[in-house]
């Protein structure tokens, strides 16, 4: 499991290796001027997409994570991050465009203020984040969407692991519907995932080995990463506008 003082800054550039999967961890409450450079990058479609918001917090939060997300990409192909350019697939998930001429995947989620984005070369990825909420009527949700197996194992915990139960299988669930790129294709209650191992083995309808790993992006969020593939090296990177880690920026905002 990746605690908090596991997120490091990375090098300058950041590089992927073919057996290595990165995961970035970031706020995406940001200052004015950083959301400012950040809606600059994005392109027309984006940009029409960040007026839909109504509530001003939504936007900025859509404009922090499209613009960050076109950063770290610029910085693993050496562009910069309006020339950065994608394409989506039938169930929408987003990739690289092909004249990138990369092998670079990504998957993108976010929660409240935390975000979450995953980088592999060449193998399909998904990745999800959850806040944690005490009064969540997990158990309900849990009978319609999660398998039965996943149903009687979370009846058995009390109440504090059952919610904490609840959002590890949640988000390792939608971080392989996410990473298999098929949507509402795949049902939820399909596929049975171990949510108190921080790693499995998944085997999609055709045999095909994916991994699945927990994360832990800070103590009131709940995550999870897949990649097609066995064997990762996984590495946890912080990005940042500044030089403050995430965990003391968190801190600073309760205080």
């Amino acid at each position: 499991m990746a605690d908090s003082a596991a997120w490091l800054f990375p090098p300058k550039p950041p590089v992927l290796a073919e057996n290595e999967l990165h995961v970035w961890r970031a706020s995406l409450d940001l200052s004015p001027d950083v959301i400012e450079r950040f809606q600059i990058t994005l392109s027309e479609h984006e940009k029409e997409r960040a007026q839909r918001f109504l509530v001003p917090q939504a936007r900025e939060r859509f404009i922090a994570g499209r613009g960050i997300l076109r950063e770290l990409l610029g910085r693993y192909l050496a562009l910069a991050p309006e020339e950065i350019e994608f394409q989506y697939g039938p169930d929408g998930k987003p990739s690289l465009s092909a004249g990138h001429n990369s092998a670079i995947r990504f998957s993108v989620s976010h929660s409240q203020d935390m975000a979450l984005f995953a980088m592999a070369a060449g193998s399909e990825v998904g990745v999800d984040i959850e806040e944690m909420k005490a009064d969540f009527r997990g158990m309900q949700i849990a009978s319609h969407f999660f398998s039965d197996e996943e149903v009687a194992s979370l009846a058995r915990l009390e109440q504090k692991s059952a919610t904490e139960g609840f959002f590890a299988c949640w988000t390792k669930k939608e971080a392989y519907v996410k990473a298999r790129g098929k949507g509402l294709g795949i049902p939820l209650r399909s596929f049975t995932v171990k949510f108190a191992e921080d790693k499995q083995g998944l085997q999609d309808e055709e045999g095909k080995a994916w991994s699945c790993y927990t994360l832990t992006p800070s103590p009131e969020f709940s995550g999870a990463v897949v990649v097609a593939g066995e064997d990762w090296k996984l590495r946890y990177w912080e990005w940042s506008a500044g030089k403050m880690s995430l965990d003391r920026l968190r801190s600073n905002a309760r205080t």
